[in-house]
C-alpha cells in the first residue's frame, strides 16, 4: 500500500471514530457524561470515555484498518444502526465506501478540503435530532461492516482481530418504512465516500 493511501486510511478510520462517537452523544443512548469534548477539524466534537464502549469502537475500527490492509476494496459500507427494544432496525447511518481514493480530482497535498467535508460531516451530525426523530428508551446500538465473504474469512483468520467475536448476518431484519436523508458525498483527493442515514418512522416510537 502506497504512503498516500496509507494516510487515506488513518484520516478514514479518525473520521469514522470521530462519526461513530458524534453519533452516539447526539443521538442520546449514553447518558452524556461519558462523553467529553475534543477539537478536531477545528469545531468541538464529544467522545466517549466509557472503557467497554471505547473498546468495542476500538476493536471495530480495528478490523476496518485490517480488511483495507488486506484489500482496499473488500468494505461495501460501514453501517452504525440503532435497534428498539424488539431488536428491530429504525435508523441506520450509512457510510458508503465508494472507493478509498478518488481518482481524476485536483491534488488536496495538505488535506484541506478533506477536513473541511470532515467538519461538514460532522456539524451535520450535531444537529442530527432536527431532521431525525428521537431514539426510543431501551435502544441498542452496533457497527455492521458490509463486506465480501472471502474478506470475512480473512478477519476470521487475522491474529490481530481473532480476540473480537464476529458474526455473519444472513438473515438481517430490513427496514420497511423506510426515509432516506442524504448527509454528505466527500469526493476529494483523499476520500471517496456517500454519508446518509435511513429511519423506520413507524417503528421508532
Amino acid at each position: 500500500m502506497s504512503q498516500d493511501k496509507i494516510v487515506g486510511v488513518d484520516i478514514l478510520l479518525e473520521f469514522l471514530e470521530v462519526a461513530f462517537n458524534h453519533i452516539l452523544f447526539f443521538r442520546k443512548i449514553y447518558p452524556k457524561e461519558i462523553f467529553v469534548k475534543k477539537k478536531i477539524y477545528g469545531i468541538t466534537v464529544y467522545v466517549s470515555e466509557h472503557p467497554e464502549l471505547n473498546e468495542y469502537l476500538s476493536n471495530v475500527l480495528n478490523a476496518i484498518r485490517e480488511l483495507i490492509k488486506e484489500d482496499e476494496n473488500s468494505i461495501r459500507a460501514i453501517n452504525l444502526t440503532f435497534y428498539n427494544k424488539n431488536k428491530l432496525p429504525i435508523e441506520k447511518f450509512v457510510f458508503d465506501m465508494v472507493k478509498l481514493q478518488a481518482e481524476f480530482m485536483e491534488r488536496d497535498p495538505y488535506y484541506l478540503k478533506t477536513e473541511e467535508a470532515l467538519k461538514t460531516v460532522c456539524l451535520k451530525l450535531s444537529i442530527c435530532d432536527t431532521y431525525l426523530r428521537a431514539i426510543p428508551d431501551n435502544s441498542t446500538f452496533s457497527i455492521e461492516i458490509q463486506t465480501y465473504e472471502t474478506a470475512h474469512v480473512t478477519l476470521n483468520e487475522n491474529p490481530n482481530c481473532e480476540d473480537f467475536p464476529w458474526i455473519i448476518k444472513d438473515d438481517a431484519v430490513e427496514m420497511i418504512n423506510k426515509n432516506l436523508l442524504p448527509l454528505k458525498n466527500i469526493k476529494t483527493d483523499c476520500l471517496n465516500l456517500q454519508l446518509y442515514v435511513i429511519e423506520d418512522i413507524v417503528n421508532k416510537i
